[in-house]
């Protein structure tokens, strides 16, 4: 599939791989994982093709079959040439080949049923020719299934049947994303390279995707931040560390396990390697001067430099993110109390969106709260409202002596780009005396000597992150709300977050997508839906247990009610009986539908039949051009109105 040999990496004068070499085969599910900076999306964009970045400086080769295709998601990219086309039509484009015989048939079409076209010319014949070759192509790559095959995996990934007519410059830059993510799966390359997929994706979109990925029948290389998502997902991983790529034959949580065994093997080696050394110095240092023992001395200092040279330190990155947040008086024992809380927005046409109506929640001292949802179900309306970030209706009233200190989601985008990292800093700091700890404080972050003066703007994502959190230190604080902190932060940071949040002795709030960040601290969970709020007690693990039982507990409750009504004919039904007496009637007319649907089908394709095989004959270039024409125009009508049921029949099944 594709092999690397004697890869050497550098971007400017920094060393990224040095000498390395790695092979990822069919059907490898392969995690790239190191820590942030030593090169993973500059190797994915490399691996992706050609580049034009001239600081980037490459040695060594990439071999790859000839049958290998390449589909990237980057962590970033420009829809510049495509802002003006909807959702779903950027999706159809994943399919470059049909689009062109989509193209081409048309075209045909038009110049077949030109009324100065030569019926029994050469030209005309191969024209008639062609133009049955590419539909026979068009059929036999799914080019009638490819619009159902669209809209699944938009669905899947979130997208509601108006967002598929909807142009793509009206979505954010996450839902773009997603539009992309989107083309790269119907394209089904064999090699696919996702970059921090979990990024935008909420609960629901996050396991559809990795179903879909279990089940991918090519080869992809991850990386991502989610270790659940890399367990779930991948058979192999490859760690970068020390400019060089290690193979683990196995998931995360394995190579992690892996790694370890390999490091206490390998300081046991330099351990016993430091002995010898010793022994051989010893020697060499007694009797280098003694003639009866020089031979013997110089054979020694021989060994010794030679193992000096081969022998390989186990190297470990030992900094870490160690911090604790300061202390602050304790809070009442009721932290906040929220009474009917409403938020409404004005959209841009004038019309009104409900995001949350009429929300209840006490939040006690010590509460470590999960907040959950889909995207755009109001989780960050909900914490700026806690905030006092935005108005709305309703009450909310805190207790006695909270100190607040509020994350927000896009808070690397209040950094000042033209500072420094410790003007940053200090400018923040409320006293004096937090100025002093800013050095410290900017540590625990890995930021020491020059790199404390380095400007915001040339930050990585992860760098700036890792600022705007060490930030919150300057400030004590008994009530802590945090949307999304964990984003761009890499394995190692977010375990020192969850070792330090787990010592903060005030209230916690947290909303993430991150769910072993989530498993790791939380004691309840909020789940915002459809503008209400539902509280559950325990782990973020037991919600989802839970969640699961409550819609199955739906499910039987909704099977008992039709048997009620089957039972008692005569009473009066529910509202809910009667909804599901809907969906059921629906469903006997979906079912029935079907069947039209196929029988038409099976007609139609025997017609379609016959008719190719009448054009493939003589006797079909000696008619006349209206006859001609007509049979045509009769062969598109078919295809189009195939292509329609085609469609149908996807959807209701």
């Amino acid at each position: 599939m594709l092999e690397a040999r004697n890869l050497s990496l550098s971007v400017g004068t920094k060393e990224l791989l040095t000498d390395t070499s790695f092979r990822v085969g069919d059907k490898d599910h392969v995690s790239l994982v190191g820590l942030n900076g030593t090169g993973k999306t500059t190797l994915l964009r490399l691996i992706s093709g050609p580049t034009t970045d001239s600081a980037l400086i490459t040695t060594g080769q990439f071999l790859k079959s000839a049958e290998t295709t390449i589909g990237y998601l980057p962590q970033e990219i420009s829809f510049d040439a495509d802002l003006e086309k909807t959702a779903l039509q950027y999706a159809l484009q994943a399919n470059v080949r049909l689009f062109e015989l989509s193209d081409k048939i048309t075209r045909m079409e038009h110049e077949l049923a030109l009324p100065e076209q030569d019926y029994e010319s050469e030209t005309y014949h191969q024209l008639i020719e062609r133009f049955s070759d590419a539909m026979h192509e068009f059929e036999h790559l799914g080019g009638y299934t490819m619009q159902s095959n669209a809209e699944k995996v938009l669905g899947g990934l979130g997208f509601s049947e108006i967002d598929f007519h909807k142009k793509v410059k009206a979505f954010s830059g996450g839902w773009q994303m997603r539009l992309h993510l989107t083309k790269l799966l119907l394209q089904n390359p064999t090699l696919l390279l996702l970059d921090e997929p979990t990024n935008h994706l909420d609960i629901d979109s996050l396991r559809w995707l990795e179903n879909y990925l279990v089940n991918y029948e090519h080869s992809y290389i991850i990386v991502s931040h989610d270790r659940f998502f890399l367990d779930k997902l991948t058979t192999k991983t490859l760690e970068i560390a020390f400019t060089r790529i290690n193979e683990y034959k196995g998931n995360y949580s394995y190579y992690e396990k892996e790694k370890a065994e390999r490091y206490e093997l390998m300081m046991g080696k330099y351990e016993n390697d430091v002995k010898k050394i010793e022994e051989l110095k010893a020697f060499v240092d007694r009797f280098r001067y003694k003639a009866t023992k020089a031979r013997q001395a110089q054979s020694r200092l021989k060994q010794m430099e030679k193992m000096e040279k081969n022998m390989l330190s186990p190297e470990e990155d030992n900094s870490r993110i160690s911090f604790r947040f300061p202390k602050a008086n304790p809070s009442g024992r009721e932290v906040m109390r929220l009474d009917g809380i409403k938020k409404t927005y004005i959209l841009p046409d004038g019309t009104k969106k409900q995001v949350l109506n009429s929300i209840d929640l006490e939040v006690m001292r010590g509460d470590r709260i999960a907040i959950v949802g889909s995207n755009g179900a109001g989780k960050t309306t909900f914490c700026k409202i806690l905030a006092g970030e935005i108005d709305f209706e309703g009450k909310l009233t805190m207790g006695h002596n909270v100190s607040l200190n509020y994350f927000a989601q896009h808070q690397t985008e209040n950094l000042s780009p033209e500072k420094s990292v410790y003007t940053e800093m200090v400018d923040s700091a409320p006293t004096s005396e937090a100025q002093k700890k800013v050095r410290d404080i900017l540590g625990c972050f890995l930021f020491s000597g020059d790199a404390v003066n380095k400007k915001i703007r040339v930050l990585s994502g992860g760098e700036k992150s890792r600022v705007a959190l060490a930030k919150i230190l300057l400030q004590a604080s008994n009530l802590l709300i945090m949307d999304e902190p964990t984003n761009h932060l890499d394995m190692r940071s977010k375990e020192m977050l969850i070792d330090s949040l787990e010592y903060y002795d005030g209230t916690l709030l947290i909303v993430s997508h991150d769910r072993y960040f989530l498993d790791s601290l939380v004691n309840k969970v909020v789940e915002i839906k459809n503008g209400s709020l539902q509280l559950y007690l325990g782990t973020y693990a037991e919600y989802l247990e839970k969640a699961e039982k409550a819609l199955e507990a739906e499910r039987k409750e909704d099977a008992t009610a039709r048997q009620k009504k089957t039972s008692a004919p005569h009473a009066k039904p529910t509202e809910k009986e009667k909804e599901q007496a809907k969906k059921t009637l629906s469903a006997k007319k979906d079912k029935k539908r079907i069947e039209e649907v196929e029988h038409k089908i099976n007609r139609l394709e025997q017609q379609k039949e016959s008719l190719e095989t009448m054009m493939a004959t003589e006797d079909f270039y000696k008619k006349s051009q209206e006859e001609t024409a007509k049979i045509l125009a009769g062969y598109h009508t078919l295809c189009n109105e195939l292509n329609a049921l085609f469609a149908e029949w996807e959807q209701k099944s």
